[in-house]
């Protein structure tokens, strides 16, 4: 029997993984990742993600090797790195999970289905559970996502057979970030591996934390997180295999925990809905999902995106947002709510382009995962509704803020020590000092510009004329559609992150 190549991109694990299952009760497999410099040095790619990612690989090789096997790890163009491994080892099949998250990465997988085909070597591209490949309405894909979801995991095989390490298929170390050519940011990285997020998870569920989640989750300070994010990120842990060990804490009868599972149930599910979504929107990669929004570029002021950067604005629950960000790459502390306020000063109050904190996240979250991240963003610039479905939260950064989320000021004074004197009513509008800045803007001011701004840009999208529009799908020819598509963005024939001259 011919070796199967494995083409491992977004799923580091063996459990509960389609593609390692069905390949391996095929036969002889090779397992591979490839590092692509498309990836690698992608404007939005953050060094210490790439550093996690690294030690999920080495985590994955020793799990590979438990049963017999071993992981390939190779940089180069992926087509031709796949292609001369296959040849390699007599292959005459790829397996792969579809993989949706970035353009240059249906691009790669489009060139690799091109370059192996005209070799002769088939492709099998598998959809992770929960995903579709389909055009379906949300309330289709909820129920095909419940159904996968309560489908068995898959198992691990119990024993896999690998061709020889000669040659092109010789074991090679996993290189460091300095031989990639990166720069290691000093973050602290995760503990990296399936079983360090089992334990996770575990002790998630097993802890006080399971008991207050649902209630604490806006409070960055409570640290009722999983820390899970860049374990799913990566897929070195299923959404199923957690949806598991939840589903026990629902059943134990404590309506704490029953409530805690629900709302974290819910949260794996939108994460997924969102990935589905970014299948059909993808230029939300790199524009507004609506081109009026960006039919006339917005000012840019830098002193404020630098102070927005650098947790500087006058703003405490912003800058100590600004700060933990690039200290520790945010998979702990700086939770969605966190988040959204930090992410709609600048879009919002700061009038400067969503793009530009999507961009700025994504250099420096652990967890960054570019669905999530940009449709977050152009939620909370408002840019991703029109008519009647058109909202604008626009979060109030100073003590409002200050009460809802961090009421003690535990997350404030951790990371803005020069406030730590400060009492907790404080903490919202600091007196003048000469340690901090005072505020850059004007909240109401900034705020009434901002409605103003937006509900221009919406007028532009219910003017007359705006009755139908077109829309491609692969495959067939442009098909008019009635005014829901009106206007929606396309996309841009160059895929260059906006804003990655900055970088």
């Amino acid at each position: 029997m011919a070796a199967t190549l494995i083409w491992f991109r977004r799923d580091l694990r063996l459990a509960d993984h389609a593609v390692v299952e069905a390949a391996c009760r095929r036969g002889p497999v090779l397992p591979v990742f490839v590092l692509d410099d498309a990836l690698l040095f992608h404007p939005e790619t953050a060094v210490a993600r790439v550093a996690f990612l690294l030690e999920n690989l080495r985590a994955l090789d020793h799990d590979w090797r438990r049963i017999g096997g071993r992981l390939l790890v190779r940089r180069g163009e992926p087509a031709q790195t796949l292609l001369a491994l296959a040849r390699a080892a007599g292959a005459d099949r790829l397996m792969a999970h579809t993989d949706s998250e970035r353009l240059v990465g249906r691009v790669r997988d489009a060139r690799v289905n091109r370059v192996l085909a005209g070799a002769g070597i088939a492709v099998d591209w598998i959809e992770p559970a929960g995903a579709t490949g389909a055009l379906i309405s949300y309330a289709s894909w909820r129920r095909h996502w419940h159904g996968a979801m309560a489908a068995p995991l898959h198992a691990i095989p119990e024993r896999a057979v690998v061709p020889e390490p000669r040659g092109a298929l010789a074991d090679l170390p996993i290189p460091s970030l300095q031989q990639l050519g990166l720069r290691p940011d000093a973050k602290p990285i995760p503990p990296a591996g399936t079983a360090a997020a089992q334990a996770l998870l575990e002790r998630f569920c097993s802890g006080a934390a399971a008991r207050r989640y649902f209630w604490e989750l806006s409070y960055p300070a409570a640290k009722v997180s999983t820390g899970l994010s860049p374990y799913l990120k990566f897929g070195v842990i299923s959404p199923r295999q957690c949806l598991r060990r939840i589903d026990a804490l629902a059943g134990e009868g404590d309506r704490s925990l029953g409530r805690s599972a629900l709302q974290l149930a819910s949260r794996l599910r939108w994460a997924a809905a969102i990935t589905q979504r970014f299948r059909y929107l993808p230029q939300l990669e790199l524009r507004s999902l609506w081109s009026p929004f960006d039919a006339e570029p917005l000012g840019f002021d830098a002193e404020l995106y630098d102070a927005w950067r650098e947790g500087r604005t006058g703003f405490p629950i912003v800058d100590a947002a600004a700060r933990c960000l690039r200290a520790e790459g945010g998979w702990r502390e700086l939770n969605f709510r966190s988040r959204a306020i930090y992410a709609s000063f600048l879009a919002n109050l700061g009038g400067i382009d969503w793009r530009y904190g999507a961009l700025h996240f994504m250099r420096h979250l652990i967890d960054g995962d570019c669905p999530i991240d940009h449709y977050q963003w152009a939620m909370q610039a408002g840019v991703t509704y029109r008519g009647e479905k058109a909202w604008s939260r626009i979060y109030h950064p100073g003590q409002v803020a200050v009460d809802r989320c961090d009421p003690q000021g535990l997350f404030i004074r951790r990371w803005l020590p020069e406030l730590a004197h400060l009492t907790n009513d404080q903490l919202g509008a600091p007196p003048p000092m000469a340690a901090y800045p005072a505020p850059i803007l004007d909240y109401e001011m900034a705020r009434r510009r901002r409605i103003e701004h937006l509900a221009e840009r919406r007028c532009r999208l219910a003017a007359p004329g705006r009755r139908e529009g077109e829309i491609r799908i692969e495959g067939q020819s442009r098909i008019r559609t009635p005014g829901p598509l009106a206007g929606l963005a396309e996309l841009p024939a160059d895929f260059t992150p906006f804003a990655a001259e900055r970088f």
